[in-house]
C-alpha cells in the first residue's frame, strides 16, 4: 500500500505537496538498472512510489555491503554529497521494477516548503544511521538479523539473502546458521 505523497509526518500542507510535485520528474527502472553509480553526483531527492532499491558499496576486493534498502513510501537524498559536494560513496540500484519520483534539489531550494521538509529528512536519516550503527556495534549477528526481522518485516520475503547478510555485516553461511538456529528454538 501506498503511503501520501510527502505526508508522513504532516511535514507540508496539501497545497506546498502540489506544487512539490510539479517538480517532480517520473522514472521507472528495471531490476539491477542504477539509479546513480559511485563516483556520480546526484543533486537530487528521490521518492519510491513503486519498488525496491538497495545502496551499495562494493570495495575494491569486490565484497559488497548494503547501506540501505528504500521502498515504497521512502524519500532519501545522497547526503554526503549534498553537504560536502564531493561525488557519491555508493551506488543505488533497482532489485526490483521501480516507479520513482526524482526532484532536482536547485528547484526545491525555491520552495517555502524546502527547509521544514529538508529538516525532516536530515531527522529521519539521522535516526536510522544511529540506530544501525549501534547495532552494528553492540548487537550479535543473531540479535542483529532479530532486530532486522521486527523492524523491516516484509523486506526479509523481498531481498536477497546474501545481501540481508551485506546489510546485517555478516556472511551469507553465517546468516543461514542463524535462520536454523531460530528455527530450531521455535521448534522446542
Amino acid at each position: 500500500m501506498d503511503r501520501p505523497p510527502f505526508s508522513r509526518d504532516r511535514v507540508m500542507n496539501e497545497q506546498e505537496a502540489a506544487r512539490l510535485l510539479s517538480f517532480a520528474r517520473p522514472l521507472t527502472l528495471t531490476p539491477r538498472t542504477c539509479l546513480w553509480h559511485a563516483g556520480d553526483r546526484p543533486d537530487m531527492l528521490v521518492r519510491v512510489e513503486q519498488g525496491l532499491l538497495r545502496a551499495k558499496v562494493v570495495l575494491a576486493d569486490g565484497r559488497e555491503y548494503i547501506k540501505e534498502f528504500y521502498w515504497e513510501g521512502d524519500e532519501f537524498i545522497d547526503f554526503h554529497h549534498l553537504l560536502s559536494g564531493e561525488p557519491a560513496r555508493y551506488s543505488v540500484e533497482a532489485l526490483e521494477p521501480c516507479r520513482l519520483q526524482l526532484f532536482n534539489l536547485g528547484d526545491l531550494r525555491q520552495l517555502s516548503c524546502w527547509p521544514a521538509w529538508y529538516h525532516h529528512l536530515l531527522a529521519v536519516q539521522l535516526r536510522i544511521k544511529e540506530e544501525k550503527e549501534l547495532l552494528l556495534l553492540t548487537e550479535s549477528p543473531q540479535a542483529r538479523y532479530q532486530h532486522f526481522l521486527q523492524r523491516f518485516p516484509e523486506l526479509d520475503a523481498r531481498v536477497p539473502d546474501h545481501q540481508i547478510a551485506a546489510y546485517l555485516g555478516i556472511t551469507p553461511i553465517s546468516l543461514s546458521r542463524i535462520r536454523k538456529r531460530l528455527k530450531d528454538l521455535n521448534k522446542s
